[in-house]
């Protein structure tokens, strides 16, 4: 092989693999403002349905004024971090992946700390943390208020057990003889 081709071959095989790689960093981000995409267009679908209340941020640590206020939607049961996994997800260095453990009692949100304690809390005897409605909750430099949908009902009233389980209702019409192309 002569020199020059050789310099040729070198010089097409050092752009094709810096292009290759500038390829692979922009396939990846491209995947990933999809799934980021996908995650918030479930979150929309979902909306409310069982949510007990919604977190407002009140302060992010910035000196930055927004617009309209920053609220995240607060399931019976959640976990709150910065982790791809996490139900309330808060962006911000301080943050865990996995941060604060909340289930929710009526009236109040219990919050178990998993990598972080949050601070601004009632602290309870076993280590837990309770939010009610209107109380501020500091997770590394944010400020969060919690604010429950039906703060005074579930104030007033215990939780509602089941008395039995509903029975389960066969259509009458319904006959295998239609069905007999399917089970053969």
């Amino acid at each position: 092989m002569s020199g020059n081709t050789y310099e040729l071959l070198a010089l097409i095989g050092r752009y094709w693999f810096a292009g290759l790689a500038v390829l692979i960093v922009l396939r990846g981000w491209r995947a990933c403002v999809q799934d980021n995409r996908k995650a918030r267009t479930l979150r929309d679908w979902a909306g409310g349905a069982g949510c007990v209340g919604e977190l407002v941020l009140t302060d992010d640590g910035t000196r930055r004024r927004r617009k309209k206020p920053q609220t995240w939607l607060v399931p019976a049961e959640a976990m709150l971090g910065s982790g791809r996994r996490a139900d309330i997800r808060l962006r911000g260095r301080d943050i865990q992946k996995k941060h604060i453990f909340m289930t929710y009692r009526p009236g109040e949100m219990v919050l178990h700390a998993v990598n972080g304690a949050p601070f601004g809390a009632r602290r309870l005897a076993d280590g837990t943390w309770v939010l009610r409605d209107g109380d501020t909750l500091r997770v590394g430099r944010m400020k969060l208020t919690m604010v429950f949908f039906d703060a005074e009902d579930a104030a007033r009233k215990a939780p509602v057990k089941p008395r039995r389980k509903a029975a389960q209702v066969l259509p009458e019409d319904v006959s295998d003889d239609e069905f007999e192309d399917v089970w053969e």
